[in-house]
């Protein structure tokens, strides 16, 4: 996640953008530096109402998927809220059933770092990216192999265990499994959103809409005038619609371990902190409060 952080925090914030956009620039000074020398070729009677049917259509696809690529953001940002909020109920629904007995404490303990290696797991599956070798260690008892739906499934036998042995009643069993339904929910949706992206035949047509757009903007403005201010002006009008475009790409994959991706690291370390306490290593942040990017 790009973050504005202190007096230069829009400067680099602009860098970061624009680095994630070099490619795009680049093509559009190419493609402005080709059309300078062509003539307009639309006729004066049909420029106007050509350009005005398709800029409305560039604006309204561009401004709805921009729309649905930022819902799929904050939709994917709220569950893991969610997952965050869950551990924390699950910490405490622990501790209220907690009668002080040994074996019952080592089963606790066992589930707070099983669901600590559970959001880290999570986040490393979203990303596509191998977990820390610390991730593992936290339960040994359980394989390194086991991914998060796996973890999941253990902290229900786990339930299971204490509620046969009678050291569970009905109702704390019915809150731990409340909670555990509800981080399964949360998975499911976070993979939905990484499993399911806009469908790449919409994508490509609302790109190929906003530079088709542009380039005409660009050759109707430079056109009509051999200034230079004709030139930049049609340049900038061209950004605007495919950098709009090229935005809108860049979040609706929240969880592409990319710098637009969610702190998701971040709310793990939150999670270890709240399970685990915050001396533990996975609890501190990989990255400092003034960093630009929190992954």
């Amino acid at each position: 996640m790009i973050r504005s952080v202190g007096r230069t925090g829009p400067l680099k914030v602009a860098g970061r953008v624009c680095w994630a956009l070099r490619f795009d620039v680049a093509a559009l000074v190419v493609a402005a530096a080709v059309l300078v020398p062509i003539p307009d070729a639309i006729q004066e009677e049909n420029a106007v109402a050509v350009l005005s049917v398709l800029g409305i259509s560039a604006t309204i696809f561009i401004g709805f998927r921009n729309t649905t690529a930022y819902n799929r953001w904050w939709e994917a940002r709220t569950l893991w809220g969610s997952i965050v909020i869950n551990c924390r109920a699950l910490d405490n629904a622990l501790s209220s059933v907690d009668t002080g007995a040994e074996s019952l404490a080592a089963v606790h303990d066992r589930m707070r770092r099983r669901q600590v290696r559970h959001a880290w797991q999570l986040a490393c599956e979203l990303r596509g990216v191998d977990p820390p070798a610390a991730v593992a260690e936290l339960t040994p008892e359980d394989p390194r192999e086991d991914g998060a739906t796996s973890l999941l499934n253990r902290q229900a036998r786990d339930i299971q265990t204490l509620s046969r042995h009678h050291e569970l009643d009905n109702q704390g069993r019915s809150m731990l499994m409340a909670l555990n339904t509800a981080l399964v929910g949360a998975q499911s949706g976070l993979e939905r959103i990484r499993n399911q992206p806009i469908p790449i035949h919409y994508d490509l047509f609302i790109r190929v809409l906003a530079w088709f757009f542009g380039l005409m903007v660009f050759n109707r403005i430079d056109g009509s005038s051999d200034s230079i201010a004709s030139i930049v002006l049609g340049l900038a009008v061209m950004s605007v619609f495919v950098i709009a475009e090229r935005l809108g790409h860049f979040i609706e994959v929240p969880m592409g371990n990319t710098v637009f991706d969610l702190p998701m690291f971040r709310f793990c370390s939150t999670v270890t902190g709240n399970l685990l306490g915050g001396g533990h290593p996975l609890a501190r942040p990989r990255e400092p409060a003034t960093a630009t990017v929190w992954m």
